[in-house]
């Protein structure tokens, strides 16, 4: 009888503390989850009665801000976004039927009133739910410049401060007009849409980046020892023999015998291809990891709304030194390589920032109601991806492209660029993904940039380095 007891309490001892670990995982843990969950229907009538915080472009210019009306008696607040056409993916949007995306999710609790001892003070009705404040570092004139030279166009642009990591532009098209997204109808009309307009291209949208790769195989094959130096001389018969198709020249061309410097400069297929056989998987691999190759990009966007880049099977990214794999082909960009335009400013960043990768943010502080700061970025080193030395060799190279070589169109007015084009062809014959990805000024980098257009018959000599030049220069005059 004795131990039947004690059985009976054992178990109802067990059956209550896993009721209290359950209970503190839902309310504590789990609870942000919960709260920003769009099914959750005491979460959104909560919504319409909170002042949600501002989000600030970095002039101060309001991108997104709630305003109040009565409705029966109770102060109710509904979301307004003045130029809802300006950068929607960053900024996203946070409407009860829609739910929320962008840095309107990711920081929901500062700017729903939900952190620190702000919902112990609502509880006792000692204070009414009031956000905070999101200032980000997207800069309203690079963004306009970016939009416009991507008007009538798919594809996307990032621009970044190499030397912080701030995000200074952000654009993706076809893009959307986030004060449609708040009623029924418009949003239908945007769903409805053939061409994804509320897909972030820029940091969902992989790409096979063709030729722009090739700065990454440069900095592994000056990272590696190997005796590969800008000055190391290859000759080119116009044909790589690989153990599958041979790797020729864009129209078969045929350089003879030059350099490292003259091969990235006018984008030798077969001279790459024969660096990343020497180089092999391991060595070629490891400067891809240092890249951030394989992992997603730890900027702050919502988990979902950001992807990895690398090598592709199955529709999931591989390990960047997997073995067995056509080195030849992943050195010049292809092999099922899929790479964001976020990924590649980041490779353009890090060569810029003397080899030292940063990593890319939005939000640079976030203020109270007094104006107090509560949080602030402050910049991170993610990796370094090449010593000072290789990484200046690497950009005096890239500024060859654009002085001489296959980026002239993205040379600046009173400014030294340094760039790589890519022209990665599609499944569909004569139709490319272009690519340019660069920095400038050469000698002080301000802002590091990547430009993709999709499905255009252009190079990216032709297509996207106009759009990175112009996007550059914006970022030079408006930071000065």
């Amino acid at each position: 009888m004795n131990r039947s007891i004690h059985r009976l309490f054992t178990g109802l001892t067990i059956g209550f503390v896993a009721l209290a670990v359950m209970l503190g995982y839902w309310q504590v843990i789990a609870a942000d989850d919960l709260s920003n969950h769009g099914d959750n229907t005491q979460a959104l009538r909560r919504d319409l009665t909170v002042d949600r915080g501002r989000i600030l472009l970095a002039d101060g210019t309001v991108a997104a801000r709630s305003v109040s009306r009565k409705v029966e008696g109770q102060t109710v607040y509904r979301r307004v976004y003045d130029d809802g056409t300006l950068a929607p993916h960053v900024i996203g949007y946070a409407v009860p039927e829609q739910g929320k995306t962008g840095l309107e999710l990711e920081y929901n609790n500062y700017l729903s009133g939900s952190y620190g001892v702000e919902p112990i003070l609502q509880r006792l009705r000692l204070r009414t739910a009031r956000g905070a404040t999101v200032e980000t570092t997207l800069v309203p004139a690079v963004q306009r410049i970016a939009n416009q030279q991507l008007i009538g166009r798919r594809g996307a642009v990032v621009a970044m401060d190499p030397t912080t990591g701030a995000v200074l532009a952000m654009a993706s098209s076809p893009g959307f007009d986030l004060a449609k997204v708040a009623t029924r109808k418009g949003f239908a009309e945007i769903l409805k849409r053939p061409d994804q307009p509320l897909f972030n291209r820029a940091t969902m949208g992989r790409y096979p980046p063709g030729s722009t790769f090739k700065v990454v195989t440069t900095t592994a094959a000056l990272e590696a020892n190997v005796g590969i130096t800008p000055t190391t001389r290859f000759d080119d018969t116009g044909v790589f023999r690989t153990p599958g198709p041979d790797i020729t020249n864009f129209g078969n061309e045929r350089f003879g015998e030059h350099t490292l410097s003259t091969a990235l400069t006018k984008s030798v297929n077969t001279t790459f291809a024969q660096i990343g056989t020497t180089l092999g998987a391991d060595r070629l691999g490891a400067t891809m990891d240092a890249f951030g190759f394989g992992e997603v990009p730890p900027i702050d966007l919502p988990s979902g709304q950001v992807e990895a880049s690398g090598r592709m099977r199955n529709g999931k990214v591989v390990a960047n030194d997997e073995q067995g794999e056509d080195v030849a082909r992943i050195a010049i960009g292809q092999e099922r390589l899929a790479v964001t335009p976020l990924q590649m400013a980041m490779v353009a960043s890090a060569i810029a920032n003397d080899g030292t990768l940063m990593r890319p943010y939005l939000m640079s502080r976030v203020l109270d109601r007094g104006n107090s700061a509560i949080r602030e970025t402050r910049p991170e080193e993610l990796s370094q991806v090449a010593s000072p030395a290789n990484a200046k060799a690497v950009a005096q190279m890239m500024s060859n492209v654009v002085r001489e070589g296959t980026g002239t169109a993205a040379a600046l007015t009173g400014f030294a660029a340094a760039g790589k084009t890519g022209t990665a062809e599609t499944a569909v014959n004569g139709i490319n993904d272009a690519w340019f990805i660069g920095f400038a000024p050469v000698e002080s980098p301000r802002v590091a940039v990547a430009v993709v257009i999709e499905g255009t018959t252009e190079t990216g000599g032709a297509a996207a380095a106009p759009v990175a030049r112009e996007v550059m220069q914006s970022a030079i005059t408006e930071l000065r």
